[in-house]
């Protein structure tokens, strides 16, 4: 499969969606650690931050190999 420019921008698109989603989800856990639950909520924040970056890097390659969730490997 051949680079589509569009998918690049669409994909681009999705993944600052899902990032400024789970930036909100990591405000609400900074206010976790705040009102005391630092271990929750580093925890989540961890997570969403690692969310982020899973989601990312799936989209990238989803664009750069053609393959997207539905597609057999």
């Amino acid at each position: 499969m051949t680079f589509n420019p569009k998918d690049a921008v669409d994909a681009a698109k999705d993944i600052a969606t899902n990032a400024v989603e789970k930036a909100s989800d990591i405000v609400e856990h900074a206010g976790d650690i705040i009102r005391g639950d630092i271990k929750g909520g580093a925890s989540g924040i961890v997570q969403n931050s690692i969310d982020i970056a899973t989601h990312a890097v799936d989209r990238a390659k989803e664009v750069f190999t053609g393959k997207g969730e539905a597609d057999p490997e």
